[in-house]
């Protein structure tokens, strides 16, 4: 009977324990880091942001940074810092960022051992252009139909995010029931975002729920809406421009909202006042200099503390924080988007935190993590702060070609564009649209009628606190506001 040698055997263990160890020795911690729609960036825009990492230690931590500067201002980073929980297995973290244009984009994972894995994405792979999101096995048609200005990506139902914020640099998503269905809760977003949501021809037993929405041809819905086309795929490129051309750019909206200062800084003492009081106070003390020598000149300063201590007192704020707000919101059906300016006015320097999804309206430093933003701001200084968009129900509506107010709050200034002011809208009641005389429109939309098309209804409400516009795009059809 042969045996193994005695060194052989002896071995043995050793190797089965080699073995064993060897699937571990194998899984290498592995991160993936995703920005925009199936790695699509929209510069401009909120971008979702998905980070899947694999067998990596517990406790790490995502840090990327997106360079916003140039060669003339320098780098101005925009820091985001996001947990990661990590230990056997995939961690996932998923996150909405707004991405301005950059120079670069660079990111690490790390704990407390090191740098797990990096990566970046180079200034030149940013792109301002709005996605057209197709979900279809022929996405190659669309893409001919909409032509080489178009942005047009093809994606899977998975990839499609949920919430309302991550379309922001959506124009379109289309379904045409070639492909796995998406999520009913993904087109809901996407449409209440600004999107328009196309269901082209047919819709197999397995789109059922796409249906839903598709109730008929077309049906707003927050700040977008949901078409059905049929025909070719240029029907489907015809329809997408022609909704585009009645839905105002969000960025353009915010940018003329926050057009006009949301606060009024504290007003400082007169400069007359102020030189006034020195030449007194000089020549006060030379005269009690020259009278008392010393002991005059140390009462001399003594009343100028005191003296500056009561002027601090009746000059300065009642808060250390000026904060004004105002807020835009696109009507559709029974929802619109929301989206919050807020403008900060600080008196001593300080860090100012938002505990909410916001950005800078203009490009500056800041830190984002899971606690909100956190900005460093200088003393005496400014900052508008916008906030990511959100859905809210929406009063002000159309019903039998009467404008009604279904919220709780009264809407005040209602104007229709090209029939001018309407009066104001108690709740629960309604008025028929009529040609009004042209005065000056309220301060916190006369900003925003430029974007608007004719037959827009706006109206303001709640501006004891800050006052929120409501915009109905195109609410009116143009031709029925010509014949008023």
């Amino acid at each position: 009977m042969n045996r193994l040698p005695r060194a052989t055997r002896s071995a043995a263990p050793l190797l089965l324990a080699l073995l064993a160890a060897l699937p571990t020795a194998l899984a290498q911690p592995g991160v993936d880091l995703q920005i925009g729609i199936g790695g699509n960036v929209v510069v401009g825009a909120w971008n979702p942001l998905r980070v899947v990492a694999r067998d990596v230690p517990l406790g790490s931590l995502l840090e990327v940074t997106f360079d916003q500067g140039s060669l003339r201002s320098g780098a101005v980073p925009f820091r985001l810092q996001l947990p990661v929980s990590g230990g056997p297995g995939l961690s996932v973290v998923e996150h909405t960022v707004f991405v301005r244009p950059f120079a670069s984009v660079t990111w690490a994972l790390v704990s407390e051992g090191g740098v797990i894995a990096s990566g970046g994405i180079p200034g030149r792979d940013q792109d301002s252009r709005e996605l057209d999101v197709v979900l279809s096995r022929q996405s190659g048609a669309y893409s001919a139909a909409f032509g080489p200005d178009a942005r047009v990506v093809d994606v899977s139902a998975a990839e499609l995010p949920l919430t309302p914020e991550a379309y922001d640099g959506v124009r379109s998503v289309i379904v045409d029931g070639s492909a796995a269905p998406p999520r009913l809760e993904a087109l809901a977003a996407a449409a209440a975002a600004g999107a328009a949501v196309v269901v082209h021809g047919e819709m197999p037993a397995s789109h059922a729920e796409v249906l839903l929405l598709a109730s008929r041809p077309r049906r707003p819905l927050g700040a977008g809406a949901v078409l059905v086309v049929d025909g070719s795929p240029a029907d489907v490129a015809v329809a997408v421009e022609r909704f585009a051309e009645t839905r105002p750019p969000r960025q353009e909206l915010v940018a003329a909202a926050a057009a006009r200062p949301l606060v009024a800084p504290p007003a400082p003492l007169r400069q007359q006042l102020v030189v006034a009081a020195a030449v007194a106070f000089s020549a006060l003390a030379v005269t009690v200099t020259r009278l008392f020598g010393a002991p005059g000149l140390a009462s001399a300063l003594l009343l100028a503390g005191l003296v500056s201590g009561a002027a601090w007192l009746y000059a300065r704020p009642g808060e250390p924080q000026v904060v004004g707000s105002r807020t835009v919101a696109v009507v559709g059906g029974e929802l619109a988007l929301a989206t919050r300016l807020e403008e900060r006015y600080t008196l001593p320097a300080t860090t100012v935190e938002v505990p909410a999804l916001a950005h800078p309206l203009d490009a500056r430093p800041y830190l984002v993590d899971d606690a909100g933003l956190h900005l460093d701001l200088p003393g005496w200084r400014s900052v508008v702060l916008v906030m990511a968009p959100e859905l809210v129900d929406a009063p002000l509506a159309l019903e039998d070609g009467r404008l009604v107010n279904r919220g709780a709050a009264p809407l005040s200034d209602v104007l229709v564009v090209g029939l001018g002011p309407q009066g104001d809208l108690a709740p629960g009641a309604a008025s028929s649209p009529l040609r009004g005389e042209d005065g000056p429109p309220h301060e916190a939309y006369a900003s925003l009628l430029p974007l608007l098309p004719v037959g827009s209804v706006v109206a303001v409400s709640g501006c004891e606190v800050g006052c929120t516009v409501w915009l109905a795009p195109a609410l009116l059809d143009a031709g029925v506001v010509e014949e008023l």
